[in-house]
């Protein structure tokens, strides 16, 4: 009797272990294939004018982009992070949430804009989602804004836009707040939105008194918490594409 329950406990075992294996082995394939996507994405479409990295020479292929999907509005990168992928917007905020660029269901989702967000990135404040992925990748890299060496090592962000323009922003404070914050509107009284950003700020910098459009990028903090990392920069300017 004593053999028959050992042996069925073994057999319960190795069951679960393959099952918990099993799962491992998914959530890494997973990642692998988030990562290898994003990577053969970013080869195909991106090229740079001139050799010398600087952002401002890079040219997105935005004709491939949209022939992909048509929601693709824009492409953000923050150069030496991970951050450098398409902006999208659906027609609300579950649609890219749990799905790629190429319409999949998928577990990363995509970055993304508020759905009161316009798409031109002219409003008051532009919101942009995307999710804290474990392996490194979508806005995982956000969670390093609160530590200020990190911040003013990567205080400048670029959005590419599909007429060849470039926006360029310097982020001017980081903060973890709660998912209902007030802090999540997009037609905000400039000064106002100012103060209130930076009055709980972990890491800030002055900015200009001067008027201009605002993002927001926003990620989760940790699992099933309503915390959120979330970075803030003011345009800079706007940098023409040269005829």
């Amino acid at each position: 009797m004593k053999e028959k329950i050992r042996k069925v406990i073994l057999f319960i075992s190795i069951c679960v272990f393959l099952y918990s294996a099993f799962q491992l082995g998914s959530i890494f394939y997973n990642y692998y294939m988030i990562e290898k996507e994003t990577e053969e994405l970013t080869q195909e479409v991106i090229t740079t004018t001139k050799e010398d990295n600087d952002p401002l020479h890079r040219v997105v292929d935005f004709g491939k982009l949209q022939k992909t999907n048509q929601d693709v509005i824009g492409w953000l990168y923050i150069p030496d992070t991970k951050i450098d992928e398409p902006i999208l917007k659906g027609k609300d905020n579950d649609t890219y949430i749990r799905t790629d660029i190429y319409k999949k269901s998928n577990s990363a989702g995509s970055i993304f804009v508020d759905e009161r967000n316009e798409k031109t990135f002219e409003d008051g404040n532009t919101i942009i989602y995307g999710h804290n992925m474990k392996n490194g990748s979508r806005f995982h890299d956000l969670r390093y804004y609160t530590k200020d060496d990190y911040f003013k090592a990567h205080q400048t962000v670029y959005i590419y836009l599909p007429d060849g323009s470039i926006n360029v922003y310097d982020a001017y404070a980081s903060d973890i707040i709660d998912a209902y914050s007030e802090l999540y509107s997009t037609a905000i009284e400039y000064a106002k939105y100012i103060k209130d950003s930076l009055k709980g700020a972990s890491v800030r910098t002055e900015v200009s008194e001067e008027e201009k459009p605002l993002i927001m990028l926003s990620t989760c903090y940790t699992t099933n918490s309503d915390d959120r990392n979330v970075l803030y920069a003011r345009l800079r300017e706007k940098v023409k594409p040269t005829e």
